[in-house]
């Protein structure tokens, strides 16, 4: 059966001690519960979405998921007194799914503490307490059963796994260590029916208490940004640890101003660690900006230095869906395409978010489950429309090297270009072929 990923919008009471922790455990929960608060927002046609947040700060500041939130009108908590706090919604981010909340009630709250996320390890004991269906304050315990979890949820997923009990309804409250400090925030869970499996995820204390500082700081939450994509590779360091390989890179940004090339291999890069692409993304997005990166790389078996200037991650642009951007000129132009895309089993949605590769006279979107390239549209009289290139059709390799992301076939096209020409092998069906085309400015171009 597929598992679901569910968000926990709307624990249990564990009765479970171990002896000699029994008087500890009882102590530890009484304190910070108060710390831990219901969350209701209002939607519209008389919704809620009911959740769970964690105070933060005796003035009132409460993070809590983005999701539980999301679309409301009005917010509200309920604290473990029973009082009920309007709230004033502050920011979110959405690629970490936190949002910030602020009580417009003027009292001192007792805030939880914070816990060096990093620090956890695998089988340390933790308890949730959490609004599960609505019921208040409940608590549970277990362990920590993994870290660093990537469940597809967004660009820096390092979850922490926990099979302490949380269902809908926990999203937002904290998971707490042993000393009753603040580890992570329970956000998701994986299950076939919705319901509690045994397996839960927080996202980390760390990511947690820099995302709500950046909110109340700025606003919003405002990210390094260096212009290029890892992969982790085999190789190991004379430390025992693993490398990264550059898979893609932005023209005219840090990386690319710095001399970094697709292919470079990362040995050294500052003081950030290269186990794990998306911790290593994540720690990049949370340098100052203008912080400088001593960087060591190797290329052709050749040691590097080079010195990247962190700056400030562009604002991301939502897509909207247009006859422009699918390169249409009519809406009964766009319906016939869109038509044939449903033919070929291509995702209208991944057509918007194509790129034009216009050296070769394609469009093509790059689907990362395979990481293959995909034709959704061929310029008219174009070499590639005369060697009969069809939508739905795949590249395979240029040159006889794989692209391995947007920005690697882009590097693979413009390397391409001073020889004048490219060679492309296909995938039509099940039916692989080889096209030869003109690029650059060769003076055998048309």
């Amino acid at each position: 059966m597929l598992k679901r990923v569910v968000f926990l919008i709307v624990s249990f009471w564990a009765a479970i001690s171990f002896a000699g922790e029994k008087r500890t455990l009882e102590d530890t929960v009484e304190k910070v519960n108060s710390s831990v608060v219901n969350v209701i927002a209002e939607l519209k046609n008389n919704e809620q979405n009911l959740g769970a947040g964690m105070i933060i700060s005796t003035d009132g500041y409460i993070v809590t998921n983005a999701h539980v939130t999301q679309d409301a009108e009005k917010i509200y908590i309920i604290t473990p007194d029973g009082n009920q706090h309007k709230t004033q919604f502050v920011g979110s981010d959405e690629k970490t799914d936190i949002a910030l909340l602020k009580t417009q009630d003027s009292e001192n709250f007792e805030p939880a503490d914070f816990a060096n996320s990093d620090e956890v390890r695998v089988g340390n004991t933790v308890f949730a307490i959490g609004n599960p269906f609505g019921l208040g304050n409940s608590v549970s315990l277990g362990i920590i059963s993994a870290k660093e979890r990537d469940i597809e949820k967004g660009p820096y997923d390092s979850f922490l796994q926990t099979d302490a009990t949380i269902n809908q309804g926990n999203s937002g409250g904290p998971l707490f260590n042993i000393d009753g400090k603040i580890i992570g925030m329970n956000t998701a869970i994986f299950s076939l029916d919705g319901q509690y499996a045994g397996i839960g995820f927080a996202t980390p204390a760390n990511t947690v208490k820099w995302v709500a500082e950046q909110i109340i700081k700025n606003g919003k939450v405002t990210r390094g940004w260096l212009g290029f994509g890892v992969q982790k590779i085999k190789e190991k360091t004379e430390n025992g640890g693993y490398v990264l390989a550059v898979d893609s890179l932005k023209e005219n940004s840090p990386a690319f101003d710095s001399g970094l090339m697709v292919g470079d291999i990362i040995e050294e890069f500052g003081e950030i660690e290269l186990n794990n692409p998306r911790i290593f993304s994540l720690e990049i997005s949370k340098l100052p900006v203008g912080t400088e990166i001593p960087v060591i790389i190797k290329r052709d078996n050749e040691k590097i230095d080079l010195i990247m200037k962190v700056a400030l991650m562009p604002d991301d642009k939502a897509k909207q869906t247009s006859d422009e951007e699918l390169g249409l000129e009519t809406k009964e132009a766009a319906q016939q395409r869109l038509k044939t895309f449903a033919e070929l089993g291509i995702d209208a949605k991944q057509v918007i978010n194509a790129v034009d590769f216009e050296q070769i006279g394609m469009k093509a979107y790059f689907e990362e489950k395979n990481r293959e390239f995909v034709v959704v549209g061929i310029a008219p009289n174009s070499e590639a429309f005369e060697k009969e290139v069809k939508m739905g059709d795949k590249i395979i390799s240029v040159d006889d090297a794989k692209p391995f992301g947007i920005e690697d076939l882009k590097f693979k096209l413009k390397k391409a270009e001073a020889k004048g020409s490219v060679s492309l092998t296909m995938l039509s069906g099940t039916n692989v072929y080889t096209i030869n085309l003109k690029i650059g400015n060769s003076d055998e171009q048309n």
